[in-house]
């Protein structure tokens, strides 16, 4: 009672010659498709190497981009500025620059009165200061109240850039 599967496996195993080629065939195909897996795995592998090479550069461009916006975006804002400034009397040209660098200088109160005087903001001059101390020299003086004439100096830092008006205002 054999069914016919087996009636047809007994056929062919029964000759030695065909069961060499269908071990053959069945293993170039193994070897084949071995082949054909390891280049497609491969491929693979290169296709997700390209594809994160162009995120990145995808990523790259899409920063120079915004700096660039950006840049176009001062550069409007600047020249909006400097229309204004010309309009309003500050024009380049009109303008000198100087620094000035005082560093734990000790002074009387009178000279410092008239250097602070000497930066004070008007028409024709603007003081941008980026450092500023005032102190005293001994715990019992006071910055607004002395207790003698004759009191020791204070000790002025000022740091700063003043900007002076060198041509005739508009």
């Amino acid at each position: 009672m054999t069914s016919a599967p087996l009636r047809l496996v007994a056929r062919t195993t029964g000759s030695r010659k065909a069961m060499l080629l269908t071990f053959a065939a069945t293993l170039g195909a193994l070897l084949l498709s071995a082949a054909w897996f390891t280049t497609t795995r491969q491929a693979l592998a290169d296709a997700y190497l390209q594809l994160n090479a162009a995120e990145q550069e995808l990523t790259a461009a899409q920063q120079r981009l915004r700096e660039a916006e950006l840049r176009v975006q001062l550069a409007e804002r600047a020249r909006d500025v400097a229309e204004r400034a010309n309009a309003a009397g500050f024009a380049e040209g009109r303008w000198g620059e100087r620094l000035i660098n005082v560093s734990q200088a000790p002074m009387g109160r009178e000279d410092i009165n008239n250097l602070l005087g000497s930066v004070t903001r008007d028409e024709s001059r603007i003081f941008g200061a980026e450092a500023f101390d005032l102190s005293v020299t001994r715990p019992d003086e006071g910055l607004f109240d002395t207790t003698d004439p004759r009191s020791p100096p204070l000790l002025l830092s000022m740091r700063g850039t003043l900007l002076f008006r060198t041509g005739e205002a508009p």
